[in-house]
């Protein structure tokens, strides 16, 4: 950032007040700064004072300093002249004390806000925006509808011109045939580890979302790393992970034990002692054999974004941003209304889906978004889109839409409600499928899931597939095919 001097005052007015009021909102509950742990002074601040109260109320907040009263900050300082003298230059504690009887901590977020609208336009200005013109108008933005009008205005110059608007005959071209024969109408293939689901998906399809549902505690997160994260890393895509729920470490936990089952053959290691530590020398071993093979073949490739909210503008801005770094596949997790409590969520879920196909179809993107079946609807043997959650006309809106729960008690091999499981025969000597079907025992000990496929523009629906899963080590095996019952549990 330039000097404060470089630019127009017009742009600049009252900059002092702004960093002012930011900062001492700090100073007066510094529990604050770690709500703000990301904040750069370097970049986001133009003066030298506010840098310096920045940084020595930063410095006292990681202190475990809960108050940063008269007695506590000369406590801090009396063993640092120099920074004291400097404090004392600024009026002492009399400048603080006054500031912070100013300043309400319960706009804090207002006054980032401001601060970051005016960070905003020196930016545009310094790569050729010319902001004065509508600086009276820029004052009653938030920095977000800041954002959303030069993105506005950037598209909609593009579309006047044509950029992004194609009237075309819709007629069978020699080029779209070929394209068809080579195969290029096929997603991108997770036959490695979900065989059954893909061939009748066709694959992960770019310009689309796709959901995959499940009641809370089934694995969606766990089914989604080890059938879809790993063969498109497998393929030499690269994809972004956004996670609103799940931190940074339990997906590495689930990407570590995936790695370490699926490609090094090690069950060695659960994850429940991934995280209880203690390690063998073997077990430490391999972990570093895990994490050799993960740099060796997916460094760079997988990027984890969390997100505080359920924001699908953050979403829609995120995938924008990563989509131009060579990122094609995109995983939401979790699809949820940004305000739960709202009277209108299926109409704010069903336009959130809309906006995600929008930029899923601009950018060339595979999204698969994850979301959570109803409470109320666990007792239901046969799922559909009715048991998503405040969410069913997105099905309309999405490509394949997948919905999953545990397999019950009474659905076993020979129970009431026995789900029948079953898989098509190979001829032995052709290997290839005969349409006779072999029916299969499961085993009361083994944990199972069963997938509804109950959309798809690919192929036919209403399937359903039973796998294995093992949550030790996030094993998942497709074993067949099955006919759940339409009868609820009572």
């Amino acid at each position: 950032m330039k000097e404060i001097t470089d630019y127009d005052k017009r742009l600049v007015e009252n900059r002092e007040v702004l960093e002012a009021s930011f900062i001492f909102c700090l100073w007066k509950n510094p529990e604050l700064f770690d709500d703000y742990n990301d904040f750069n002074p370097s970049t986001e601040l133009m003066l030298n004072d506010s840098r310096f109260y920045y940084s020595l109320g930063k410095d006292m907040s990681s202190l475990n300093y809960k108050s940063l009263d008269h007695a506590s900050i000369y406590g801090h300082l009396k063993d640092n002249e120099e920074t004291r003298n400097k404090f004392n230059s600024l009026g002492g504690y009399q400048t603080v004390d006054k500031m912070c009887k100013i300043i309400s901590t319960e706009n804090v977020e207002s006054y980032y806000d401001t601060l970051t609208k005016s960070n905003m336009l020196l930016d545009l200005n310094d790569k050729g925006f010319n902001v004065i013109n509508e600086l009276e108008r820029f004052k009653k933005m938030t920095s977000s509808q800041l954002y959303d009008y030069y993105e506005y205005q950037l598209d909609d110059i593009f579309l006047n011109r044509g950029s992004n608007v194609e009237i075309e005959d819709l007629e069978i071209t020699d080029e779209f045939i070929d394209r068809c024969n080579s195969g290029e109408e096929r997603g991108l293939s997770y036959s490695s580890t979900a065989p059954l689901m893909n061939y009748h998906t066709m694959g992960l399809h770019k310009a689309n979302v796709q959901i995959f549902a499940g009641f809370s505690g089934t694995g969606k997160s766990s089914y989604v790393v080890s059938s879809y994260v790993m063969p498109i890393l497998d393929e030499g895509e690269n994809i972004t992970i956004i996670a609103n729920e799940m931190n940074i470490d339990a997906w590495r936990h689930l990407f570590l034990a995936t790695v370490l089952s699926q490609k090094l053959g090690y069950y060695g290691l659960t994850r429940k002692k991934q995280k209880t530590g203690s390690y063998t020398p073997e077990q430490l071993a391999k972990i570093k054999e895990a994490q050799q093979y993960i740099n060796e073949n997916y460094k760079g490739r997988l990027k984890f974004v969390k997100i505080y909210d359920y924001s699908i503008d953050d979403v829609r801005r995120i995938i924008r941003k990563m989509s131009k770094r060579g990122f094609g596949y995109f995983i939401y997790d979790t699809f949820k209304s940004e305000n739960a409590a709202s009277d209108k969520v299926t109409g704010e879920l069903i336009e959130a889906s809309k906006t995600l196909l929008q930029v899923a179809e601009k950018e060339e993107v595979c999204i698969i978004i994850t979301m959570q079946l109803a409470i109320y609807m666990e007792n239901t043997r046969y799922l559909t889109a009715s048991t998503l959650s405040n969410a069913k006309g997105v099905k309309e809106v999405v490509s394949e839409l997948i919905l999953m729960r545990k397999l019950w008690d009474d659905e076993f091999t020979g129970k009431k409600y026995d789900v029948k499981p079953w898989r098509y025969m190979k001829d032995p000597i052709t290997g290839k499928i005969n349409g006779s079907k072999e029916f299969l025992t499961l085993d009361e000990n083994k944990r199972y899931r069963i997938m509804f496929l109950d959309k798809t523009r690919n192929d036919e629906d209403d399937i359903c597939v039973i796998s294995k899963f093992d949550g030790q080590w996030n094993q998942w095996k497709e074993i067949g095919y099955c006919n759940p019952m339409h009868q609820n549990r009572v």
